[in-house]
């Protein structure tokens, strides 16, 4: 189903009268978190608070957002950062976020896969905040790293010295929103694509 189709018309629809606990667990049932967001959601506002609690109950905890650290000055192409991070990203997860909060706090961890202490990096320049803030955003559901999306969004990033991470709170109910409108915008893309490739196919011939 093409997602970018999916504007529900209010007044075209008609609801069972349901408990709104009933209503609740059917949402947390439905495993396509696209259409939960992007049509359920805007059936009312009674289905805006269902989905929004989903979220940030069980599905906002499962975000991943992976930074790919730059290397290059993008203005001059020279080198810019010159030490080296292992694998050139760092990932942050979503810790512990309150039902109630439209705020959600990703951190790094404290040690990366390759053994390198995060707080190490830190203080030999090698994740200096300006580059971590410069770095490309791709953001995911779960294990579904490779239906993830990159999107464009600012980054308030802080250290924290007691648990040696990085940390970055932002609201969730917007990046949520970039997310999707960035999945969109590349299907879109992908479609124009194949377009004009078909078309240059036919004049081709």
């Amino acid at each position: 189903m093409d997602q970018d189709t999916l504007r529900p018309d209010p007044t075209a629809i008609s609801l069972p009268r349901l408990p709104p606990e009933l209503w609740l667990q059917i949402c947390e049932q439905l495993d396509d978190v696209e259409f939960l967001w992007c049509a359920v959601r805007l059936i009312s506002k009674d289905f805006k608070a269902f989905v929004d609690r989903v979220f940030a109950s069980s599905l906002i905890p499962s975000i991943f957002c992976s930074l790919s650290l730059p290397r290059l000055d993008p203005k001059t192409g020279h080198a810019r950062y010159m030490r080296p991070v292992p694998g050139a990203e760092i990932t942050l997860q979503c810790q512990d976020p309150k039902v109630d909060s439209p705020i959600a706090t990703f951190k790094t961890p404290t040690v990366l896969r390759s053994g390198e202490s995060v707080a190490e990096l830190t203080a030999s320049g090698a994740l200096s905040k300006q580059r971590l803030v410069e770095a490309e955003v791709w953001m995911w559901f779960g294990r579904q790293r490779g239906k993830g999306a990159n999107i464009a969004t600012e980054k308030d990033l802080r250290w924290d010295e007691e648990g040696k991470v990085w940390l970055w709170s932002v609201q969730w109910e917007g990046l949520v929103d970039r997310y999707f409108n960035a999945k969109r915008a590349f299907r879109r893309t992908q479609r124009r694509v194949v377009k004009e490739d078909s078309l240059t196919l036919r004049l081709r011939r």
